[in-house]
């Protein structure tokens, strides 16, 4: 089964679109294969673009803490393991404590000689030849330990922001039950009052994809075929969180 995840709103498609880069940066940052140098300073650049245009800590600040509200109102239920709870919400409370506090994320890379060098190589098709990148050619050049000792190092800058955007999305993500569901001839619609996000789960062998439209409470999700192929009732999972 394949997973899918929507936003229902502009916040929670920014948490996804940085938590997607995040993704890419760990995935890259080991360097074990050609061309993931390449990949990892693509998503570091994408990130700065992105961070450029919004500085996320408050909102992250602010839905943490309602997640912390929630939390701690399980409390007194009799089921709840109340030691794993303190944990979470210990480190929910560091988390808020810690965002408003710190520097903005990608602030330090403006002032990395060597990032700046080469960010705009990137927005340049076939803009990374040696030729044309000379510095960056050097890099590549270097032992694999210094390579990856660098990117540790540029990481370690987004390594809050990291925190606070995973643990917020795991929050989301556990607060929804998949159930399920049937699109009928490839169209479903529902409310989803209160929710972030909406999570698809489909199998691959359909031979549709889904898209989504909607905005806050109400959404409509289309099955779109891959190929020329018929659009029949197609069944899926379905999670609001």
């Amino acid at each position: 089964m394949l997973t899918y995840e929507f936003p229902l709103n502009e916040k929670s498609r920014t948490y996804l679109r940085f938590d997607a880069l995040f993704q890419l940066l760990r995935q890259n940052a080991a360097q074990e294969r050609s061309g993931q140098a390449i990949s990892f300073f693509k998503a570091l650049f994408d990130f700065i673009e992105l961070s450029e245009r919004c500085d996320i800590r408050t909102d992250l600040m602010k839905d943490l803490e309602k997640q912390r509200q929630k939390l701690e109102s399980l409390r007194q239920m009799p089921s709840v393991d109340t030691e794993k709870l303190q944990q979470l919400l210990d480190l929910l409370a560091s988390l808020i404590y810690e965002l408003p506090r710190s520097v903005r994320a990608g602030t330090r890379f403006k002032e990395d000689k060597f990032l700046c060098s080469i960010r705009q190589r990137f927005a340049i098709p076939g803009g990374l030849c040696p030729f044309d990148v000379p510095i960056l050619h050097h890099w590549l050049g270097q032992p694999l330990t210094t390579r990856v000792s660098d990117a540790e190092n540029w990481l370690k800058e987004l390594d809050l922001l990291m925190r606070a955007t995973d643990q917020l999305l795991q929050l989301w993500r556990e607060s929804g039950h998949f159930q399920a569901e049937l699109a009928r001839n490839g169209f479903y619609q529902d409310n989803a009052d209160g929710a972030e996000l909406v999570r698809l789960q489909v199998d691959p062998a359909c031979g549709h994809y889904p898209t989504l439209s909607g905005h806050k409470t109400r959404f409509a999700i289309r099955f779109l075929p891959l190929g020329d192929i018929e659009t029949n009732d197609i069944a899926f999972q379905l999670a609001c969180c």
